[in-house]
C-alpha cells in the first residue's frame, strides 16, 4: 500500500475483538439460552398437573393416565392410594404383568358433585377386582398370571377431552406399560362415543361399566363390550313392566317425558328404544311425548309446564327418557302446592343422578327430601346392579357376593349393613364386574400356565369367546356377550328410589 507521495506504508493488522468482549458475548448467549430453557421448563411445569398429566381446555382439567400416584380429585385420594400401592407391589414382584386402564370423566363442575362420588364407587369396585385377580387366595381359582396393573384415566368433564386421553392410551398399548384393555367410560355422551371409536380403530378392546347408549355397540366392528344392560334392554324391561300393569288394569295410563338434547346419546337412545319396544309390545301411550331440552337456560321453567301437563293428563305412570339431574327438576316442579298429583316415574339407570351428592349441604339435601315427599312422585328405575339381585340369579352355593363383601370390608371398613347400603346404587358392583370380566379374558389368553403372550389382540379374541355357556360370574349376574358385545339378555333390578336416599329392591326386570 502507498501513501500520496509514493512512500510504502505497511498495512494495519486487522482489529481483534477484545477477549473480554467475546467472553461477555458467550456468557450473555448462555444466559439467554439458560433463561429460555428455564422459561420453557416453567411453562412445562405449569402445563402439567403431574408427570404425563396435562392441563387441557378452558377449565385446565388434568387429563392423562395415572398409576394411582396422582388422584385427580381429593374425593378419590383413598382409593387411588390403594391402587398405587397394589401397582407398586405388582411391579416389584418380578412377575409378568399387563395393564388395564379405567377411564372416566373424573372432573366435574359445581352442582354435579354426585357424579364424582359415583365414580369413586366404580374405582373402588375396579380396585377390588384387581386385588382378586392378583391374589390367588381371592381369585376363585383363576390363577395369578399375568398380574394386572390398574391405571386410571380422566376423559374430562362430559368426556370432552377424549382425544388427548385416547392418544395416551394408544401409546401405552405399544410401550412397556403393556396396556391390553380399557374399562369404564362413564356417561353416554358424544365424547364417549368418540373415545370408543378411536380405541376401536386402534384395536384396543374395551369394557363399558355403566355406559348404556345403544350406538356404542357394533356387531360389524368388534371391540366394545359392556357388563351393563344397554338402553335397548332397559327400555324393553320398562315396557314389559308397564304392559303387565295395563293387562291387570286396562285403565292404567302411561305418558312419556323425553329430553330433546341430541348431543346426549343416553337420552336419545333411551327415547328411541322405548318407543320401538312400546309399539312392538302393544303398550298404549297417552298422547305425544312431553318434551324439554337439557343443557340450555330455562329448564326449570320447562318442567313447570311439563308438571302442569302431567297433572292434566293424570297418568298412572310416566316413562322418563332423561338424566337423573332432570328427574330432580321434575320432582321440584311436582312439589308445588297446586300440583302434587300422584304419579309413578319409571326410567333408566341414570336415575341415581337425582340425589344430591355428599358435598352438597345437608340443608339443601333435606329440602329436596321434603320436596320429594310433597311431590307424591314415586321413582322406579332399571338398575344395572343391586346387592339383592345376585341372590335371585344364583344358587346360594354359587353366589359370588358374600366373598366380595368380606373383601370390601377388609379394604374399606364398615359394618355389614353399611356395606350393603354402599352397594345399593350399583356403582361399586359395576366397576368390579368390568375389570373382573377383562381379567378373565386376560387369564384365558395367557393359557393354563399363565405364560402365553397377552396383548390387545389376544385379549379381544378371548372376550369374543365369553358367550353362551362360557359366562363370567359377575356380582351383577352371569355375564356372557351377544355378537354386538352387549350382555346377552342379562336381567336387571327394578329399584325404587326413596327420598331418604335408600334404594329398595322391587324385583327382577328381564329384557
Amino acid at each position: 500500500m502507498s501513501s500520496d507521495d509514493g512512500t510504502f506504508v505497511p498495512p494495519r493488522p486487522p482489529r481483534r475483538k477484545a477477549p473480554w468482549i467475546i467472553a461477555g458475548a458467550v456468557v450473555l448467549a448462555a444466559a439467554v439460552w439458560g433463561g429460555a430453557e428455564a422459561y420453557r421448563a416453567w411453562q412445562h411445569e405449569k402445563a402439567e398437573c403431574a408427570p404425563g398429566i396435562l392441563r387441557k381446555g378452558a377449565r385446565e382439567e388434568c387429563i392423562g393416565v395415572s398409576d394411582g400416584s396422582f388422584a385427580f380429585d381429593p374425593s378419590l385420594k383413598e382409593v387411588m392410594g390403594k391402587i398405587e400401592a397394589e401397582n407398586e407391589r405388582v411391579e416389584e414382584s418380578g412377575k409378568q404383568f399387563v395393564s388395564v386402564a379405567y377411564i372416566e370423566p373424573l372432573t366435574t363442575v359445581k352442582g354435579e358433585e354426585e357424579a364424582k362420588y359415583g365414580l369413586r364407587g366404580e374405582l373402588m369396585g375396579a380396585y377390588l377386582a384387581q386385588r382378586e385377580l392378583n391374589d390367588p387366595d381371592l381369585g376363585a381359582g383363576r390363577g395369578d398370571l399375568p398380574q394386572v396393573r390398574l391405571l386410571v384415566g380422566n376423559l374430562g368433564l362430559r368426556s370432552e377431552q377424549w382425544r388427548t386421553l385416547t392418544g395416551d392410551l394408544v401409546a401405552m398399548a405399544k410401550d412397556d406399560n403393556h396396556l391390553v384393555a380399557v374399562a369404564g367410560f362413564g356417561q353416554s355422551r358424544g365424547g364417549t362415543k368418540n373415545a370408543v371409536d378411536a380405541l376401536r380403530d386402534a384395536g384396543i378392546p374395551m369394557m363399558g361399566a355403566t355406559v348404556t347408549a345403544d350406538s356404542l355397540s357394533d356387531a360389524a366392528r368388534p371391540g366394545f363390550f359392556r357388563t351393563s344392560a344397554p338402553n335397548r334392554d332397559q327400555a324393553v324391561g320398562a315396557v314389559n313392566y308397564l304392559r303387565a300393569q295395563q293387562k291387570k288394569d286396562p285403565g292404567f295410563k302411561v305418558a312419556v317425558i323425553r329430553d330433546r338434547n341430541e348431543d346426549d346419546i343416553y337420552n336419545t337412545s333411551m327415547s328411541t328404544a322405548f318407543a320401538t319396544a312400546a309399539a312392538g309390545r302393544g303398550l298404549e301411550i297417552e298422547g305425544t311425548p312431553l318434551e324439554f331440552l337439557s343443557g340450555v337456560d330455562g329448564v326449570s321453567n320447562a318442567f313447570s309446564s311439563v308438571a302442569d301437563k302431567v297433572c292434566d293428563l293424570r297418568p298412572d305412570a310416566v316413562f322418563f327418557a332423561g338424566r337423573g339431574v332432570n328427574i330432580r327438576n321434575f320432582i321440584y316442579s311436582m312439589s308445588a302446592p297446586d300440583r302434587r298429583c300422584p304419579v309413578t316415574l319409571i326410567t333408566g339407570d341414570d336415575a341415581v343422578g337425582a340425589y344430591y351428592g355428599s358435598l352438597e349441604s345437608e340443608a339443601r339435601r333435606e329440602k329436596f327430601r321434603t320436596e320429594w315427599t310433597d311431590s307424591r312422585v314415586t321413582v322406579l328405575y332399571s338398575s344395572l346392579a343391586h346387592p339383592a339381585l345376585a341372590g335371585r340369579l344364583y344358587a346360594e352355593a354359587n353366589n359370588p357376593l358374600p366373598d366380595f363383601l368380606g373383601l370390601y370390608r377388609t379394604e374399606f371398613g364398615g359394618a355389614p349393613d353399611e356395606t350393603m347400603q354402599v352397594l345399593q346404587d350399583g356403582q361399586v358392583i359395576m366397576g368390579h364386574d368390568a375389570v373382573w370380566t377383562l381379567g378373565i379374558a386376560i387369564r384365558n389368553a395367557a393359557g393354563p400356565d399363565g405364560k402365553g403372550q397377552v396383548n390387545t389382540g389376544a385379549t379381544l379374541q378371548m372376550l369374543l369367546q365369553l358367550s353362551g355357556r362360557a359366562s363370567v360370574s359377575g356380582l351383577s349376574g352371569p355375564i356372557s356377550f351377544a355378537p354386538d358385545g352387549n350382555p346377552d339378555r342379562k336381567p336387571m333390578a327394578l329399584v325404587r328410589m326413596e327420598p331418604s336416599g335408600v334404594y329398595t329392591f322391587r324385583g327382577v326386570l328381564t329384557p
